[in-house]
């Protein structure tokens, strides 16, 4: 008779470490998203339409301004890295490159983009102040290029890694397909405006995307 016992296999615990890091970015990626959506409504919207602004869309509400985009362009940070890594442990085999190149060119771009913010926030913080001539806000609006020239190339590559994680989401099948599918709106940012109440329509299905990728990051945890 036998006395060799049937050794049962080995059924994998949840590393605990590992479980409060997935939880601590979750929370991080949650809370920045539910913190942007009214960053819209408070936008200052230029008078005369558009995207130009001018001295006197600028000087009553300078403190407002520079603390609003200080604000916005950090949280914006704080999401984007947390919404990269998440994707990036949640596509671990198939799809697991695109979320890789996606997530690096994501945080590539929120450095150029919070780079961009603050400095347009300055030059028109200090083109306002009590004694400056009017005239160097229109002078300081003029060059574009130094102006808004980080601020453009980051969006465009935060929202280029975005698809390109959404691809990987989409190949590994690893959360539902509204997940990948809520992610792709922020196409949507380059033909909606961000200000005032429309700039919803694309804040609330990203803050969606951003509730679902971090729980199915953290029951994968």
């Amino acid at each position: 008779m036998s006395t060799e016992t049937t050794r049962q296999p080995a059924v994998p615990t949840a590393d605990p470490t590992t479980r409060r890091r997935i939880g601590i970015a979750g929370l991080i990626l949650v809370t920045s998203a539910v913190l942007a959506l009214p960053g819209g409504i408070l936008w200052p919207e230029p008078a005369g339409g558009g995207d130009t602004y001018t001295y006197g869309d600028i000087q009553p509400l300078r403190d407002r301004w520079w603390g609003l985009l200080v604000f916005l362009s950090a949280n914006l940070v704080l999401n984007v890295l947390a919404q990269a890594l998440l994707t990036v442990y949640l596509v671990r085999r198939r799809g697991a490159a695109w979320a890789t190149v996606g997530g690096l060119i994501m945080w590539i771009g929120t450095a150029l983009y919070a780079v961009g913010v603050g400095g347009w926030a300055a030059a028109y913080y200090f083109a306002t102040a009590p004694g400056v001539d009017p005239s160097a806000m229109d002078r300081i609006g003029d060059d574009t290029l130094h102006l808004l020239g980080p601020l453009m190339i980051g969006s465009l590559l935060v929202a280029l890694g975005t698809v390109v994680q959404a691809v990987g989401l989409f190949r590994s099948h690893a959360v539902p397909r509204w997940i990948p599918v809520l992610w792709l709106t922020i196409v949507l940012t380059f033909v909606i405006p961000g200000n005032g109440w429309v700039g919803l329509l694309t804040a609330v299905p990203m803050c969606a995307a951003s509730i679902g990728t971090a729980y199915y990051a953290w029951r994968k945890a």
